[in-house]
């Protein structure tokens, strides 16, 4: 009767190694992906880093070309469209003695004011006497 004791006790030591060694996998395989989530966000933490100063090139870039556009258009609000303005002011009084430039004035829509035709007013609406 012996011996069957010692069968269980040799068993119960087999699940216990068992038992143990399968509990150690586990802690290494908990391990393991601690070790690869640890990783995966340091990964996307420089990703990260990386996309923004990208974006924060690019957002410098484009504010001096903005600044560089406002400026361009202040100056030809200011010193370009006068020029522009007494220029056409100047073809039209041309076109007023020259009428053979009309058509190319028509071709861009800066015909003289004094050569084009007024509006004709729409008719009134007939009144019914009843």
């Amino acid at each position: 009767m012996i011996e069957p004791e010692h069968a269980s006790e040799s068993t119960s030591l087999e699940s216990l190694t068992g038992e143990s060694a399968a509990l150690q996998t586990l802690r290494d395989e908990v391990r393991t992906l601690r070790s690869l989530f640890s990783v995966a966000a340091m990964a996307l933490l420089l990703l990260s880093f990386g996309i923004n100063a990208y974006l924060y090139y690019q957002d410098r870039i484009l504010r001096k070309e903005l600044d560089t556009a406002k400026k361009m258009t202040q100056e030809f609000e200011t010193v370009r469209r006068p020029m522009v303005n007494t220029f056409i002011t100047r073809l039209q009084e041309f076109a007023r003695s020259h009428p053979d430039i009309n058509p190319i004035l028509d071709k861009y829509g800066i015909r003289p004011a004094a050569s084009t035709p007024a509006p004709t007013p729409a008719p009134s609406p007939a009144k019914n006497g009843k």
